[in-house]
């Protein structure tokens, strides 16, 4: 819009705001980084009136040659800063800027940057930007747009005390005359992390993310982002999960033990190729010279070749994995100097090499999977996986960690890592080959346990890790539950000592009868959640907050509520589990949270009403434990055992203790029912039992009904005969071997059917486990 002096009024995008009182003019609100400014000392005492009694002073101006992310960076400021003022601020747009010495100047592409002294962006990366001031003039600046764009959100964010806690809630505090220090805007801002992303499907709102600074977009590509949004760090290389090793070597007889023949010169000369020719595609369509090539998400059975190398580095499979992505990206730079690509250390590929280097044209991801996620990846018993990180940092340059923040199993299940996860961070950050994190969250759904808390606390800490996370977190919860913030605080505190106290190994399975979800804790976490609602009760968005959080406290009580009820007759105490007003009161929960789906693999929000009814359902006891006291057995009902569809059905069974089976197709094999034994009581050892009936039809007595064992290892079965259950009912048969709580080397029921066509059905009515 060259010389039009187009007067620009903002663009509406995506805002839920909430209006806080009292001032913010002076300094950066809690939270904020703390900063060595490069501060003029003719500045050190001035101060910046932007609005004076609900009138503007200033105007924004940015050059008719900058692109549209930055006009919009200058409308999002304006927006902002008239939802604080209440003053209408004018974005001008013009080969002639403004006359006064009142403007803020977003970007470095017009007349007016020369009023701010030599401005190097060498120093500032891809999202740095400078602040600086000269007299009355105030300029935002970065390297590239989005840099300019981050130095707006910063400003609001960090100097004026706008906080976008979600993509829903925004907090904007009210001043009608509007004062900064001179000193807060000079100076230059560089995030610690190079590449910053929340995967989690609350968190895939392009501007949410910008707004508090999160540059990645892996996993959302092909998602509508409105043209100024859509602006990305490029740092990691692309399609990460479609750049597989298989994808780029696709003739088949170059596979081998779950991967490829990696030493092969077919495949490395193959996989050369064809990366090449994804990434002059991606060239061709604009896009950087990047590709991911990673390893099968699977294990590895080496070939002889591989072996042998392997073994000439340490032993570690990773050596071969390093090889490979050496020799092939050298084989691509030399069609495209430019090309880089990716390759991870992940389960088998894990553990370092010796006597070999990652090259630098490679991007490696670290992902740390087998972690105990209730500790710093660098601590405690996650101590060898910290040393591991460590020992990737002298091999490779270019490190981003993949970490894990949410339990796949139960979206919802309380994931108490709150603290750990910024303590994982925080020493990252001491190792500058460390350049990327990538949080993998509920990325399928909405609605996941603390989600919004998750990204708005790690974004801060991606951007400046020197912070007191409890702060960030008290904020967070000061803004985003008000009134119910200290009982919601003091929830997230039991969880986390409840981990502590019994000695829990967080994992990414981490099963809902895990022993810190135990009737202690979740009876003192019920009475919280209960405070927490009835403090909010006035307030709407407040109430939903709080209710999106105790959707996983009802969501434990409704699974466990047999096994509670048993402890709470044990002890003597008066404990009422409410069941139908908390049933009621979990559906509105869901609502409120805003709940798609509740685990990776699927399951809709009725699918999990359905199952926690079925686990609130009465059971008769097993015949097997007739006599015994409570505490020597334990039931495990159709809502405990892992169900793996499509071989899985839950069905109405007027025979079944609880009313309701799980039945599987007599003509598979796969393990269709799997219980994982860190669900077992703490003490003791146990046999373990299956109830179970089949339709055997014409079967012959001798041949196998169905198959149960307990893994590993493998061969720790019992084939069920025909015989044993052709009546058509229910019997108690006991499984190979006695077992212990073993967190950290957790065992797996498991019943499949026999693969059988004579066999029309299998039915598992329940698990339970007797004192040995």
């Amino acid at each position: 819009m060259s010389g039009n002096g187009d007067t620009r009024t903002p663009r509406p995008t995506r805002r839920s705001v909430v209006a806080a009182g009292g001032a913010v003019a002076g300094a950066a609100l809690a939270g904020g980084s703390a900063l060595t400014w490069a501060t003029p000392a003719s500045a050190a005492d001035r101060r910046i009136r932007l609005a004076d009694n609900g009138h503007a002073r200033y105007q924004i101006y940015c050059g008719p040659d900058e692109d549209a992310t930055t006009r919009h960076a200058a409308d999002e400021l304006a927006h902002y800063l008239n939802a604080i003022t209440s003053a209408t601020f004018r974005v001008v747009v013009s080969d002639d800027p403004p006359d006064d010495a009142e403007v803020l100047v977003v970007g470095q592409k017009n007349s007016l940057l020369r009023r701010f002294g030599n401005l190097d962006p060498t120093g500032l990366g891809e999202d740095g930007f400078a602040l600086r001031t000269r007299g009355q003039a105030v300029l935002i600046a970065g390297a590239n747009s989005r840099g300019t764009l981050y130095g707006v959100y910063w400003m609001l964010d960090r100097l004026l005390g706008v906080r976008w806690f979600s993509a829903e809630f925004t907090v904007v505090p009210h001043a009608r005359t509007l004062e900064v220090s001179a000193a807060q805007l000079n100076g230059d801002q560089l995030p610690r992390f190079t590449y910053r992303q929340m995967y989690a499907g609350d968190a895939a709102d392009p501007a949410y993310r910008h707004h508090n600074l999160l540059n990645g977009n892996r996993g959302w590509d092909d998602a509508e982002i409105p043209t100024p949004l859509d602006t990305w760090s490029t740092y990691w290389p692309a399609t990460p999960f479609g750049g597989t090793w298989r994808t780029m070597v696709p003739d088949q007889t170059l596979w081998s033990g779950g991967q490829i023949l990696a030493m092969d010169e077919r495949t490395r000369q193959m996989a050369a190729d064809n990366l090449a020719a994804t990434i002059r595609k991606r060239i061709a369509d604009g896009l950087d010279p990047s590709s991911g090539f990673d390893q099968q998400d699977a294990d590895w059975q080496p070939d002889p070749a591989s072996k042998k190398f392997v073994d000439q580095h340490g032993g570690s499979l990773s050596a071969a994995v390093v090889d490979l992505a050496n020799d092939v990206v050298t084989r691509v730079r030399k069609q495209i100097p430019q090309a880089r690509i990716s390759t991870q250390a992940y389960w088998f590929s894990f553990a370092p090499p010796t006597g070999i280097k990652l090259d630098d044209a490679v991007v490696l991801t670290v992902a740390p999977i087998q972690a105990n996620f209730a500790h710093s990846l660098f601590a405690d018993d996650n101590a060898e996986i910290g040393r591991q990180i460590q020992t990737w940092c002298g091999l490779a340059n270019n490190i981003v960690v993949w970490d894990y923040l949410i339990d796949f199993a139960s979206y919802i299940q309380p994931f108490p890592d709150y603290w750990a996860m910024a303590d994982g961070i925080q020493t990252m950050a001491a190792h500058p080959q460390v350049q990327g994190y990538f949080g993998e969250h509920a990325y399928n759904a909405v609605g996941s346990e603390f989600v919004h808390l998750r990204t708005w606390v790690l974004g801060r800490l991606l951007w400046d890790p020197h912070q007191d996370t409890d702060r960030l977190i008290r904020e967070f919860l000061r803004g985003y539950h008000g009134p119910a913030a200290t009982y919601v605080y003091r929830y997230m505190r039991l969880l986390r000592q409840s981990v502590e106290d019994t000695s829990t190994r967080l994992t990414v399975s981490a099963s809902p009868a895990s022993p810190y979800l135990n009737f202690d804790t979740m009876v003192a976490a019920d009475d919280l959640m209960a405070q927490a609602e009835s403090a909010v009760r006035e307030s709407a968005d407040f109430r939903k907050h709080v209710q999106a959080v105790r959707l996983g406290v009802d969501y434990v009580i409704l699974l466990r509520t047999s096994e509670f009820q048993r402890t709470a007759r044990e002890r003597g105490a008066d404990w009422d589990p409410d069941t139908q007003n908390r049933l009621d009161r979990f559906g509105e929960e869901m609502h409120a949270a805003g709940l798609t789906r509740y685990s990776e693999g699927g399951g809709t929000p009725e699918d999990l009403l359905r199952q926690l009814r079925i686990a609130t359902a009465p059971a008769t006891p097993p015949a097997t434990v007739a006599g015994l006291p409570p505490e020597d057995w334990a039931d495990y009902q159709e809502p405990a055992l892992r169900l793996y569809a499509p071989v899985t059905t839950i069905l109405d069974d007027p025979a079944a203790s609880n009313g309701y089976t799980v039945r599987m197709p007599g003509n598979r094999s796969d393990w269709g029912v799997q219980l994982p034994l860190d669900s077992l009581p703490t003490t003791g050892t146990w046999k373990v039992y299956a109830t179970v009936r089949a339709d055997t039809g014409t079967a012959a007595p001798d041949a196998a009904a169905m198959v149960a064992g307990v893994y590993p290892p493998f061969g720790n079965e019992r084939t069920i005969k025909v015989s044993e259950v052709a009546d058509g009912k229910y019997h108690e048969l006991q499984l190979p071997g006695v077992y212990e709580y073993d967190a950290a080397n957790p065992k797996y029921v498991w019943i499949a059917p026999p693969n059988s066509s004579d066999i029309a059905y299998v039915y598992v009515d329940r698990v339970f486990v007797v004192r040995a």
